[in-house]
């Protein structure tokens, strides 16, 4: 404890401005968690000041001691502050002028969605109609619904333009224009018959995400992949992107023999064009602040410091975008670089003395540790592991650079383009192009590693859910820091032994806990917060309905299940219920697809039926009646002609999720829901998907009584309790995700079952049917009866 001490002692300053960074950050969040952050930044205050008072009365006296306090003292009060007046605290209709910060996105839902500046803060507006371009200055009319890290405005109708785009938004626009088409070849005609025509590989797609973020022409599939495989950093501007700008115009500055602070201050300027190219939305702004402190402290070689300036950069994000402290992007942004930073060099170095060459060390070394520092973050949002995450990133890591720089060449051609025409213009264009050829082909590697990552075995590394899952997550990170940083004899081999142990214990603990029974007949899979329902057909062939929100999640229940053939029945085209669809097909095969009459219009439809084409499709409504092995299933609901998604009505209450569940709330498509009741030897099993209380009612009156109910839409509160009377189960099932923040399962939704015994997979896990009925756990813990 004394060598602890002492060290944090000969580091006061840093020591002063981490801890000021984590009391402005956790005061951030005081919206999200109430006051009990505010006591915790005291209490980090309260433990600084005792740290410091001995080195500060007796190395600067009292001033210092006042300076350290009153540096603490500011941080948490910035936090509550900004926390409090710039993200609104309560739902409410808004009427004003805005600006549109970035360029528009349509979702999976179909749903338009822009970054706005308004009269209340910034905001993500989600509207039906079209959005006006970036730059426009608007007239918007809607209603805020505030989450806790942001806030989403939905519009009731069209923004009505007061101002076009001026100059400087246009040329941004002309700009991103000009990378996009030499990404694809297509700047001039006779450009691109020289290079070998239009250029349709995943690599032109990913260029223009890879360094302005913008994702419109990425492959399908491919985002998915590379979200397996840890590679999603790389489909939008990350603090990667900003450090190797950033480090790019710093080394060219000091090869002109100007000074550190020149390097550092054309570093910051150019990375200020870089963002407004890019887009000020919260984001970029996080990967803007995360990415200088990494090239700085490159830059500076200070080691120790590295601290000190992520610290700062903690600070200045927290106070510019105080909402940015509840993102997830923002957490895992901190977490990898405070890695890099703290264990980065330590790593290369002891790669180094067992005789691993520096450039291969330090390529192996950024990767492990960033991917370290994450992994916990990313289990906490619900993320998975990959056994591919490094190996990915360590051969994409040598491409991402030359494509960023080029891709950034292309942009400043771009900037000519715009002021030129005719030959001139031609030229600039195929100048472009030729630099985009090579940009494109390093972006294609990147997209193949993802690709072929994604169809590996393990790709999806088993790992415990929960709290447990982080903390062994942690323990392995822990692990690493003591092989790293601790200089004693056996160092090493205790932080390489806490690390062994952690990662076998990750490792089996789920391949274990999730065996089912082998005489299961349904399976209600573990999810999140979603919709997965299995029901055995033979040996190898299931009927899956709805595949939940997560690829990985609906791979793992269907593995444990033995399943190699699907047929696939959407009971709506929700991201809760069809958006892990691309895991249904790894090592699999799909027979069939059903979805109700009338929804292939909608977007994810699109996205799903082209994913797969040749596979064959019906269009079901109720009474429509199918059998297939030892199974059968009738669809109940929606009757003929009434599968039509129907507009949300406004304030219909609080929004909470990402921003697919924000644009599922512009078109409501649950009214239209499939409503199965499925039917295997000794048991009946009624998966109504997500209607509400009219639909419930209606049906109430022909349903059967059944085995097993599932809570229509996850136990929401708007039920009809007629619909659970008639149902009549003998046992009830919700299909939810842990710590959600809709409120499911309600009070009014489990007493709506009666004496029939409820489970939920947020505290069982997937849950194994057999007939009787009976039911197992395949892991449950504590909380969970079974």
């Amino acid at each position: 404890m004394s060598a602890v001490r002492t060290w944090l002692l000969e580091r006061a300053a840093t020591t002063r401005l981490v801890l000021a960074a984590t009391c402005a950050w956790v005061a951030a969040v005081v919206p999200v968690l109430g006051w009990a952050p505010v006591v915790a930044a005291l209490l980090c205050t309260l433990a600084a000041a005792l740290l410091l008072l001995r080195r500060a009365v007796r190395a600067r006296g009292l001033l210092a001691w006042v300076l350290s306090v009153g540096l603490l003292a500011a941080a948490v009060s910035a936090g509550v502050w900004t926390a409090r007046t710039v993200v609104p605290d309560a739902p409410g209709e808004y009427a004003g002028e805005a600006t549109v910060l970035t360029d528009p996105v349509t979702g999976p839902s179909g749903a338009h969605r822009a970054q706005l500046r308004t009269a209340a803060g910034p905001v993500t507006v989600i509207s039906r109609e079209p959005l006006p371009p970036a730059g426009s200055r608007v007239h918007v009319t809607g209603r805020i619904e505030p989450e806790a890290a942001s806030a989403a405005l939905f519009a009731n109708g069209p923004l009505t333009v007061l101002e076009e785009p001026g100059p400087a938004w246009r040329l941004r626009a002309e700009v991103r224009g000009f990378l996009a088409r030499c990404a694809l070849g297509e700047g001039t005609d006779g450009g691109a018959a020289a290079l070998g025509g239009v250029r349709d590989h995943d690599g032109a797609g990913l260029l223009p995400g890879l360094v302005v973020g913008d994702v419109e022409g990425l492959a399908p599939g491919l985002e998915e992949d590379m979200r397996t495989v840890s590679l999603a950093h790389l489909t939008a501007v990350s603090g990667s992107n900003i450090s190797i700008v950033a480090l790019g115009v710093m080394w060219t500055v000091r090869r002109t023999g100007a000074g550190r602070g020149w390097a550092i201050g054309a570093a910051v300027a150019v990375t200020a064009g870089y963002v407004f190219v890019v887009g000020p939305e919260p984001s970029v702004i996080r990967a803007a602040g995360m990415g200088l402190v990494g090239a700085i402290v490159l830059l500076r070689g200070t080691g120790t410091r590295g601290p000190a300036v992520l610290a700062s950069a903690v600070i200045g994000v927290i106070v510019l975008r105080p909402a940015l402290a509840g993102e997830p992007g923002f957490h895992l942004s901190v977490a990898a670089t405070a890695a890099l930073v703290l264990l980065g060099p330590g790593l290369t170095e002891l790669l180094q003395d067992r005789r691993v060459p520096y450039p291969v060390a330090a390529a192996l070394a950024v990767p492990i540790t960033a991917q370290i520092g994450v992994t916990p973050v990313l289990l906490g949002i619900g993320g998975t592991l990959s056994a591919w995450a490094v190996p990915a990133n360590v051969l994409a890591a040598p491409l991402v650079a030359p494509a960023t720089l080029l891709g950034m060449l292309v942009l400043a051609f771009g900037l000519l383009a715009a002021a030129a025409a005719g030959p001139v213009l031609a030229a600039i264009e195929l100048c472009g192009s030729l630099l985009a050829l090579p940009a494109t082909g390093c972006a294609w590697w990147i997209a193949r590693l993802a690709r072929v990552g994604a169809e590996l075995p393990a790709a999806v590394w088993p790992w415990p859910t929960g709290a447990l899952g982080i903390v062994l997550a942690a323990g392995a990170a822990l692990g690493l820091a003591l092989a790293v940083l601790l200089r004693l004899r056996a160092g090493p081999a205790i932080g390489a032994a806490v690390l062994v142990l952690c990662l076998l214990a990750g490792t089996l603990l789920p391949v274990v806990h999730r065996r089912v029974p082998a005489d299961w007949q349904v399976l209600v899979c573990d999810v999140g917060q979603g919709s997965a329902t299995l029901v055995r057909l033979g040996a190898e062939q299931a009927l899956l309905i709805d595949t939940g929100p997560d690829s990985a999640a609906v791979d793992s229940c269907l593995s444990a299940a033995g399943i190699r053939e699907v047929q696939l029945l959407v009971s709506h085209f929700d991201a809760d219920h069809v958006a892990g669809h691309p895991g249904v097909v790894r090592g699999r095969s799909l027979t069939a697809i059903q979805f109700p009459a009338g929804a292939g219009g909608h977007r994810r439809a699109r996205a799903l039926l082209g994913a797969h084409p040749g596979v064959a499709v019906t269009e079901v409504e109720a009474g429509a009646r199918f059998s297939a092995g030892r199974a059968s299933w009738e669809i109940l609901w929606p009757p003929a002609g009434a599968a039509r998604p129907r507009p949300a009505a406004t304030g219909a209450g609080t929004v909470r999720g990402n921003e697919t569940d924000r644009e599922d709330a512009a078109e409501d498509t649950n009214a239209s829901s499939a409503v199965v009741l499925v039917t295997v030897p000794g048991l009946t099993v009624l998966v109504p998907g997500d209607i509400g209380e009219a639909e419930q009612r209606r049906l109430a009156r022909t349903v059967p009584p059944v085995d097993v109910l599932l809570a229509p839409h996850h136990g929401s509160s708007d039920l009809s309790p007629e619909f659970y009377a008639a149902a009549a189960p003998r046992l009830g099932v919700v299909s939810v995700g842990e710590d959600n923040g809709y409120g499911h399962p309600s009070a009014g939704s489990l007493a709506a079952f009666g004496t029939a015994p409820v489970l939920r997979t947020d505290e069982c896990g997937t849950l194994a049917l057999t007939p009787g009925p009976r039911v197992a756990a395949a892991g449950g813990g504590a909380r969970c009866p079974v």
